[in-house]
């Protein structure tokens, strides 16, 4: 029998991407799902093909309190408990920082971030009501490092990191029933770089470029999600890229940046 049999599994962003891989992998597995994106279309899509799983589907931005505070409700009258939360959903913005609102900074700051903190305080009663509770946070490697106009990706993704990093701790010294991962995940395919937001006139072809770098499929990166959160991996590498990034960042803290660019074809990008 799966790990996952029976266990209610709740992950944003589901409409697409690695969000609906997760989805459809858990479903296979037994598990019982409750979805949430803020695109109505696409989660709906999702919930009517993985039907026989669903626990609950509801759309939401993950920003919102409200939102949050909505889906507690529901799950808690519905299930009553929540054995694993995955906080997946998330958002970017392309342009330099001079050229980036303060307005279009914090709504990635709120998404990727506060959506992620407001998540795990809000199911963290539910969590406990769990044999063994789990909070799955997907950062990125540029949680890591860093690489020109993606400001405030880099400044949520960071801060997701050493927030997921602290929250551990908190659940170990309190000896909570929660354990806690952080997802490391490379270049993926998804939707992500087509969604960015921008407020330069002109701004690069910034999806097309991505599409080039990147690697691995959403699937691909669902599969090593499961197993690192099958075996409790604290931080979860995906894609040959997110491993070269881990070691590159340990040789060199401070001048990774001059091999990285490279490698993610930073100044030919900056030049289209």
């Amino acid at each position: 029998m799966s790990t996952w049999h029976n266990k209610q599994i709740l992950i944003t962003g589901a409409g697409s991407g690695i969000g609906q891989a997760l989805a459809r992998l858990f479903a296979n597995q037994g598990a019982k799902l409750i979805l949430t994106d803020i695109n109505e279309t696409n989660l709906n899509s999702t919930t009517n093909e993985l039907i026989h799983a669903v626990t609950l589907s509801q759309v939401s931005d993950v920003s919102k309190k409200s939102d949050w505070q909505s889906l507690t409700k529901h799950i808690q009258q519905q299930v009553g408990y929540l054995d694993v939360l995955i906080n997946n959903a998330g958002m970017t913005s392309i342009g330099f920082f001079e050229d980036t609102s303060e307005a279009l900074f914090n709504k990635v700051m709120d998404v990727n971030l506060n959506g992620v903190v407001t998540g795990c305080r809000e199911m963290l009663p539910l969590l406990e009501k769990s044999k063994r509770g789990l909070i799955v946070n997907v950062a990125s490697i540029f949680g890591l490092i860093t690489m020109p106009m993606v400001t405030p990706y880099h400044a949520s993704k960071f801060a997701v990191r050493g927030f997921t990093e602290a929250l551990r701790q908190d659940m170990l010294f309190q000896n909570k029933n929660i354990d806690v991962v952080c997802v490391m995940p490379g270049g993926i395919r998804t939707n992500i770089a087509n969604s960015a937001e921008t407020e330069v006139k002109q701004p690069n072809d910034f999806a097309k470029h991505f599409s080039s770098v990147a690697r691995t499929t959403p699937e691909q990166a669902a599969k090593v999600i499961e197993k690192g959160m099958r075996k409790n991996t604290f931080r979860i590498l995906i894609g040959a890229d997110a491993k070269i990034v881990d070691v590159l960042y340990k040789l060199l803290p401070t001048d990774y940046y001059k091999v990285s660019n490279a490698l993610l074809g930073v100044k030919k990008f900056l030049r289209s």
